[in-house]
């Protein structure tokens, strides 16, 4: 597969940009108007949308497909551009644009709320560090330099903290001949709540293109490999590996599918029930519907508990510090 997860020297657009991207897309497409046509309009986007796109343009210009143009402009990336590959494959665009589009206008939404609710922990949490040590420089206990350390030293540290948090998935590529990656890997589907949640979305990703391109007319065992690259754990890749080979035995596809750890026994049922009818490919997306209702439901619930942990863990902090006899801050060196 030519497109799918592999790394790209650009930046993910941010979300909002994303989701006006495909909606976009989704409306060209669906108008009939054709994708070098569509892709034209959106040059004239703001922004770093319209660059990409230019750039994809002129891909697009030279014969590549639209997920090959996609992906070396750093208009599509990572799952966007593998779904969009099985697109190339029987001209489907429409409804995976119209899919992506609700996914990053789903995450949109949710960042917008995270960072509207965490606007109070987080001036709360700004007042208690510039506040605590101002009756010790009042009295004349610390100078304005031993000030300046323990408050502002402290919002740096904590930001450093939250860079290299957020940065920490970028990095991961560059730890992996040291087995990093791979213990990340682990514990993002071994995590007790989180890691269901992250083997759910994955096998939901899988079945979502397999589903696609099968709909597009793609043999199973074509479809198959390229499906797997839309699978961003490597651990649940390998266990999804498993189906292929089963087929090749001549298993059907859902007795293959029951056999990978993790998966939901009503996605076999639902799958199980298209085979026997001969529509596995609409049966697979039927149940990728409802499966993202429920990843969507299961998002929107952590969008709205995540600021309220953070302020929990405020308040913790700052009840702790008054207990202790007001030691909020890190200690002020002497010869401050």
């Amino acid at each position: 597969m030519t497109t799918s997860l592999k790394k790209s020297r650009y930046k993910p657009l941010p979300a909002q940009a994303l989701a006006q991207l495909y909606v976009q897309l989704a409306r060209l497409e669906s108008s009939g108007i054709p994708i070098q046509n569509a892709m034209q309009m959106l040059v004239e986007s703001e922004g770093e949308t319209g660059k990409r796109a230019r750039v994809a343009l002129n891909h697009l210009k030279r014969g590549k497909s639209l997920s090959i143009a996609g992906a070396q402009s750093g208009l599509f990336m990572g799952l966007d551009a593998a779904l969009i590959e099985a697109g190339d494959a029987g001209g489907i665009y429409a409804s995976i644009f119209r899919q992506l589009a609700q996914f990053y206008e789903e995450k949109a939404r949710n960042l917008r709320k995270i960072k509207s609710r965490l606007f109070l922990p987080l001036t709360v949490l700004l007042l208690a560090v510039f506040i605590q040590p101002v009756p010790a420089l009042i009295s004349g206990k610390i100078d304005i330099l031993s000030y300046l350390f323990s408050t502002v030293g402290l919002i740096i540290q904590f930001a450093l903290v939250v860079f290299v948090v957020w940065r920490l998935p970028y990095w991961v590529g560059f730890l992996k001949p040291f087995g990093i990656s791979l213990l990340l890997d682990k514990m993002a589907i071994s995590i007790p709540y989180f890691g269901g949640w992250v083997v759910r979305r994955n096998i939901r990703d899988f079945l979502q293109s397999l589903g696609l391109m099968l709909q597009a007319g793609l043999p199973i065992l074509e479809a198959l490999p390229k499906a797997y690259e839309t699978v961003e754990n490597p651990i649940l890749r390998r266990r999804l590996q498993k189906i292929i080979i089963l087929l090749k035995k001549g298993e059907p596809f859902a007795a293959a599918l029951s056999q990978v750890d993790g998966v939901n026994p009503a996605a076999v049922q639902l799958i199980s029930t298209g085979e026997h009818a001969g529509s596995l490919g609409d049966m697979m997306l039927h149940y990728v519907k409802f499966e993202s209702e429920e990843i969507s439901l299961h998002n929107e619930v952590l969008a709205d508990w995540i600021p309220r942990f953070v302020y929990t863990l405020i308040v913790v902090w700052i009840a702790y510090g008054i207990l202790s006899g007001g030691a909020l801050m890190s200690p002020v060196p002497e010869d401050l």
